[in-house]
């Protein structure tokens, strides 16, 4: 009889504590609410069929993407540019993850107050391949009061939420935050490797011409320009394969011609072990310091800065090495 009582204690005590959680869950309306309150802007399954984005800032021109073999692209005043792979996945990452959305406000008449006006917010839209309709469209309007929230809504709906702000840093940056800048991308059979370099030449119009061969893994041997006989200073070497690698312009720019006179035209050649022939084809106007660049492997032009300049076009007498 004893162990039967004991059984039947137990057994109601369970039930007492199941009833207790469970009445925890139903009439608690802070707990009620919080569960209503999570979720994704986006299905994580519906993320990964996205290939086009638009990024619309106000008075700002739209910033679009498309995403083409795996591959992401700019398009601006109708040409293709590449993007940054990663950032864009980056991105996209924080509208498939679930995030506390509380409901701020349900009417039209808090969406100016809340950043949400025409004039004010910045809009998200998100396409798949074959659908008329985007997967998502959102606007993303002013920040909360603890600056790290920021209120939203679905354009086909008048209520606001707020969502931890995982987005403004991206929707807010410029086109080329965006942009795959890098004169060389280390990607496929465009990559380069310093110690693939076997021969680096130099040619420009008004100074002549002079080159660098390896000699073996830390040393060079050099020909034309001031560098006959001369020991050569394999660090500063080193220094400039690393510069050009990892070389990056500011921009993409339309073509520019190397017919005007002002203009100095600079070629740089790396040759590689592989059997492969890099070429960078920089010209120049001095009289404003600005400089453009083109490669073999791309279609692109790059505007590059007067610092990258200043690293990539050489004198011969740079490399000698010094007793200092």
């Amino acid at each position: 009889m004893q162990y039967q009582r004991k059984v039947q204690i137990l057994i109601s005590l369970i039930v007492i504590l199941s009833l207790t959680l469970l009445g925890t869950f139903i009439f608690n309306p802070e707990a009620r609410l919080m569960r209503q309150a999570t979720g994704v802007l986006v299905d994580s399954n519906k993320l990964k069929t996205i290939t086009k984005i638009e990024i619309q800032q106000p008075q700002m021109p739209p910033l679009s993407f498309l995403k083409r073999t795996g591959q992401w692209y700019a398009v601006r005043d109708g040409k293709e540019y590449p993007v940054k792979n990663d950032r864009i996945e980056d991105f996209l990452k924080p509208y498939g993850k679930p995030h506390l959305l509380p409901q701020q406000a349900s009417s039209v008449q808090a969406h100016e107050r809340l950043g949400l006006g025409p004039n004010a917010a910045s809009r998200v839209t998100l396409w798949s391949d074959g659908t008329e309709k985007p997967v998502m469209d959102i606007w993303f309007g002013s920040m909360d009061a603890t600056g790290k929230e920021i209120y939203f809504r679905f354009a086909d709906s008048d209520t606001v939420k707020s969502v931890e702000d995982n987005f403004s840093s991206y929707i807010q940056s410029s086109p080329q935050s965006w942009y795959d800048l890098r004169l060389f991308p280390q990607t496929g059979n465009q990559g380069i490797k310093p110690e693939l370099v076997q021969r680096i030449s130099w040619s420009d119009e008004s100074k002549g011409s002079f080159s660098l061969s390896r000699s073996g893994p830390s040393s060079w041997n050099g020909s034309g320009g001031k560098l006959e006989g001369k020991e050569l200073d394999s660090k500063k070497i080193d220094s400039f394969l690393q510069d050009l690698v990892s070389a990056s312009g500011d921009d993409f720019t339309d073509p520019v011609s190397d017919d005007t006179v002002q203009r100095r035209k600079a070629t740089i050649t790396a040759e590689l072990g592989d059997g492969r022939t890099k070429r960078l084809i920089i010209l120049s106007d001095p009289e404003h310091q600005s400089h453009w660049a083109t490669v073999s492997d791309t279609p692109y032009t790059y505007r590059l800065s007067q610092w990258l300049y200043n690293k990539l076009v050489k004198e011969s007498d740079y490399f000698i090495k010094t007793d200092k």
